[in-house]
């Protein structure tokens, strides 16, 4: 006793009784009204009662006889009629019980929708939130009396964590999981993008035909389905990931620890579906195999189970009669855990006899081919079972066998209505294919040119190699005798069809035609002659076809010889006859007359005065400094429009066109702007402001352009440097060339307005102007400025960068350096694609420079191989740098250690102002193996679902529907 406290120490099983007793009555005391005191008590007894009161105390909870090793057959914690299922999840229990204290009272069942968690690559409860407490789909309770066990149908396709809670009358408590797979609809499709063949065919062949040794040696096809069959719903929902360990869920403020948990005796370690992963490939479990005679119904029987779990299969052909042109027919059947299945084959076709070459036919000089200078072959050949894939030429040097060039030509088959009129000259093969037995093939005199400093007297012979669809072949030659005797060869031509354009006392302008040739240009000569014999050389681009000739004198007699350089500027040969034009300058124009002469002394002299009495005004005001100054600038801007300036000046950092990054320009082959005429802008409808910035080819102008607009439109003009170096040159060409055929227009990519042909400057190009500047900058000015709108325009951004991009894959275009530094803003914030070009020459590979923390994995050593996917996840760094406001990539990792942690699956955390939704995409632009990548064209899909369109084409993010 303590205090009036009683203190008992009570163990799990022990009984309290408590004893009491109740008695009625009372008393009342009576007061004198008079003086009011107390004059008496008087006590009054009523009835007794006693009671008594048993508490009994279980602190034990309830056990299963599995503990104990007492079950009967059947006796089971929890178990689902199916875990994998396309009925109503129905579970069953039974052998509970607690020890005979407090006794089982009641079970409850529930049933939760499990989530893929990106964070752990693996399947969970939904967490709880601090503004979120998840729910389960269903939950019941079911008295222990009570013998029926509940059902329950989910309402779509998923992984469903079904939970028992056993309970007895003191409400303690046990916990049993079990896992189940509910799926009603899903099917197994076929990626069309992805193929069933077989690949130890011919590539030229489509992968139909292969070759056998012969019908008694055994054959082997190797046969590939990689990515060919997937359930995208299993896959999307990554129903077959492994299963995360229960997170304890209830809390009872620091009495019990871990109030709600699962036990691992009690997790779900039996039936089909459990907490570990189940083996597969694009959510298939099995797949299966059958060959045979082609048929249009799959085979009942002799399927083979394909194990281990792989996407090919050597099927090795023994005592099967093969003979030439037979077809043979591969079967592959899928099978996902539903039970789906889906089955697919391919048809491969035999030969093993090379085709039948007759000796060609040469002929040499003709003059309707379709190169400058050409020849012609045609090749006679034949082959009934597989037909001609391809043509290929080998021009050897007879003296010391080496080969000097070689071309293929891939022969296109015919129809069988066109081959029924020209039976003699046609054949089909089995198939239904059908090829002529003559191909005539042009021949570019050029392909047998030699170097110019060398003579070349040697003979040629030609080897004729022919291709069956199987890739067999057979050669026939001719000896084309000494190249030199071939048009073209050690032929140098000057410029032709020299015209006047336009004429004057001191200037005669002139135009020609560049002569073909085998050789490249390595520049132009004008030779011009005066009156008294003395020469004046003026030395061309190599691919202008204009020129000024000025300095000239007023009515005098000249003449000119046009030259053409070959080789380059240390090794060159000129053009053997020059083309010559003889011209008379104009008469001198007529000057002002001596009354007009004295008048304009007179006003010069008055101007004079005005200037001098308006700077005694400005001096003595104070205002002459600040009035040259504006003079200046003037004199500046005006200078800016005639010549490249050889200074920077304060636009050389303009932030729009920072030269801190690099500008990625390549060689685009041996193209020329000749034919881009719809993208000509001329010369005068464009003026240079100022310089902006230098790359390493070619400097960048804010520009005017004036072209149909009624006010001039602010542009950027990219100009190759003063140089004028013939590497520069070709790039601005090559540039030009891209932007005119490939790229095209979208909002999304900065736009090629046009390119101008300059006389002094060559090509160059007029671009879009972005005045909001380069979108990591902004990133980066903005992180101390977060408002809810511009949380807004990161999504924006984000989806207007995939747009550009998708737009850029489907023209076919790589962009190779993908970074929120090569992506510039207009003024309404609207992304702008920028710095990619044509494909990097392969000679250069060794030279180039990769940004690792951008880069797709398999493309830190070369770009030469990039693609769409490897842009896609450079596409998921552009999002991670926008959510982070520019941030760097990989925070805390040096460049050179971004591909080995990549190899062992390290991605990103989730930026702070990216939502889950969003991390999602990001996280699958990431996938190590490239196949595994989305395309642009589905990234777009799946972010166009979170968007909404509003006015004017804008997109406005739905955040509210997540």
């Amino acid at each position: 006793m303590n205090n009036g406290t009683n203190v008992f120490q009570v163990d799990s099983g022990d009984r309290y009784f408590l004893t009491y007793t109740i008695t009625t009555g009372g008393y009342r005391e009576l007061v004198n009204t008079d003086n009011s005191q107390l004059f008496a008590t008087e006590i009054y007894d009523g009835v007794s009662s006693q009671q008594n009161m048993e508490y009994r105390f279980d602190y034990d909870k309830p056990v299963h006889c599995q503990e104990f090793g007492t079950c009967s057959s059947g006796e089971v914690p929890l178990q689902l009629e199916e875990d994998i299922t396309k009925k109503p999840i129905k579970p069953k229990w039974s052998g509970w019980s607690d020890r005979d204290l407090s006794v089982v009272k009641r079970y409850a069942f529930e049933v939760w929708k499990m989530e893929y968690s990106l964070d752990y690559s693996v399947l969970r409860e939904p967490d709880i939130l601090t503004d979120y407490n998840p729910v389960p789909e269903f939950i019941t309770e079911v008295l222990a009396s009570n013998n029926a066990f509940p059902e329950y149908e989910p309402k779509g396709p998923g992984v469903y964590s079904t939970i028992l809670e056993v309970a007895d009358r003191a409400n303690n408590s046990r916990y049993v999981r079990r896992i189940a797979i509910f799926d009603k609809s899903s099917e197994i499709s076929i990626k069309s993008s992805y193929r069933l063949f077989v690949s130890s065919a011919s590539n030229q062949s489509n992968f139909s035909w292969q070759t056998t040794p012969n019908s008694q040696q055994t054959t082997t096809l190797i046969v590939q389905w990689e990515n060919h069959f997937i359930n995208e719903v299993h896959e999307n929902g990554h129903f077959l990931a492994r299963v995360q360990d229960y997170t304890p869920r209830l809390s009872d403020e620091g009495k019990r620890v871990d109030y709600k948990k699962i036990e691992s005796q009690f997790d779900d370690y039996d039936g089909s579906r459990t907490k570990n992963e189940i083996s597969n490939i694009n959510s298939i479990v099995r797949f299966e195999i059958n060959h045979g005679t082609p048929s249009t119904i799959p085979p009942t029987n002799g399927w083979e189970n394909i194990f281990p779990l792989t996407e090919n299969k050597s099927i090795v052909l023994s005592g099967v009669n093969i003979r030439d042109g037979d077809p043979y027919q591969v079967w592959v059947r899928a099978h996902d855990v539903m039970g789906n299945e889906k089955t697919d084959s391919t048809v491969v076709h035999f030969d093993h006899s090379p085709p039948l070459v007759y000796p060609p036919t040469f002929k040499k000089n003709i003059d309707d081919g379709k190169f400058p200078f050409s020849s012609s072959v045609t090749v006679a050949a034949k082959d009934e079972d597989s037909g001609i894939s391809k043509v290929s030429f080998k021009f050897v040097v007879s003296s010391t066998g080496k080969v000097k060039n070689q071309k293929d030509f891939m022969i296109n088959s015919q129809t069988q209505t066109y081959c029924n009129q020209l039976i003699k000259e046609c054949y089909c093969i089995s198939k239904g294919e059908c090829f002529m037995i003559d191909s005539v093939l042009d021949i570019d005199n050029c392909w047998l040119k030699v170097p110019i400093d060398r003579t070349e007297d040697e003979v040629h012979s030609l080897q004729v190699i022919v291709y069956n669809l199987a890739m067999l072949s057979s050669m026939t030659s001719y000896n084309l005798g000494k190249v030199d005797s071939f048009n073209g060869i050690k032929e140098y031509y000057s410029p032709s069809n020299i015209t006047i354009s336009k004429t004057s006392d001191t200037s005669l302008g002139i135009s020609w035609i560049q002569a073909p040739s085998c050789y490249d240009r390595a520049g132009i000569l004008i030779r011009l002659f005066r009156p008294d014999n003395t020469t004046r050389d003026f030395k061309v681009h190599k691919d202008a076809t204009t020129f000024d000739l000025t300095g000239l004198s007023p009515t005098t007699h000249y003449w000119f010889e046009l030259f053409t350089k070959y080789g380059n500027d240390t090794n060159f040969v000129m053009s053997g006859s020059p083309a010559i034009l003889k011209f008379q300058t104009a008469e001198a124009s007529v000057g002002f007359p001596p009354g007009g002469v004295a008048g304009l002394s007179a006003g010069f002299i008055l101007l004079l005065v005005v200037v001098v009495v308006v700077l005694l005004f400005l001096g003595r005001t104070g205002r002459l400094q600040p009035a040259k100054a504006r003079m200046t600038q003037g004199i500046r801007t005006i200078r800016n429009t005639i010549r490249v300036r050889s200074q920077t000046n304060g636009g050389y950092n303009n932030r729009a066109y920072s030269s801190k990054f690099d500008d990625d320009i390549y060689y685009y082959g041996q193209m020329n702007t000749s034919g881009a005429t719809s993208s000509i802008i001329s010369r005068k409808d464009t003026s240079l402001e100022s310089e902006l910035t230098q790359g390493k080819f070619a400097t960048m102008y804010l520009a005017k352009y004036y072209g149909n607009h009624r006010d001039a439109q602010t542009v950027v003009a990219k100009v190759v440097k003063d140089d004028q170096k013939e590497e520069n040159v070709m790039k601005m060409k090559a540039k030009i060339n891209f932007y005119t055929e490939k790229v095209g227009h979208h909002k999304n990519v900065v736009d090629f307005i046009g390119y101008v042909e300059d006389d002094v400057r060559g090509s160059f190009m007029v671009l879009e102007y972005c005045e909001s500047g380069v979108l990591k900058e902004f990133l980066i000015s903005k992180k101390s400025d977060i408002t809810v709108d511009l949380e807004e325009r990161l999504f924006r951004m984000v989806f207007g960068v995939c747009l550009g991009m998708d737009y850029l894959s489907s023209k076919k275009v790589v962009h190779r350096r993908l970074a929120a530094r090569n992506i510039l803003l207009d003024h309404l914030l609207e992304p702008k694609i920028t710095r990619f070009g044509p494909e990097p020459d392969a000679e250069q590979e060794g030279e180039e420079r990769i940004p690792l923390k951008w880069m797709a994995p398999e493309c830190m050593k070369s770009t030469m191989n990039a693609n769409e996917l490897s842009d896609v996840f450079s596409f998921g760094v552009v999002m991670w740098e926008i959510f982070s406001l520019g941030d760097t990539p990989y925070p805390g990792i040096q460049s050179r250690e971004v591909a080995t942690r990549l190899k062992q699956g390290y991605k990103m955390k989730k930026p702070e102002y990216c939502d889950d939704a969003f991390y999602k995409i990001m996280l699958k632009c990431w996938h190590y193996d490239p196949n595994k990548r989305s395309g642009f064209a589905a990234v777009k899909d799946q972010l166009s679902k979170m968007f909404q369109e509003g006015p004017s084409e804008e997109y406005y993010y739905r955040s509210n529907d997540l």
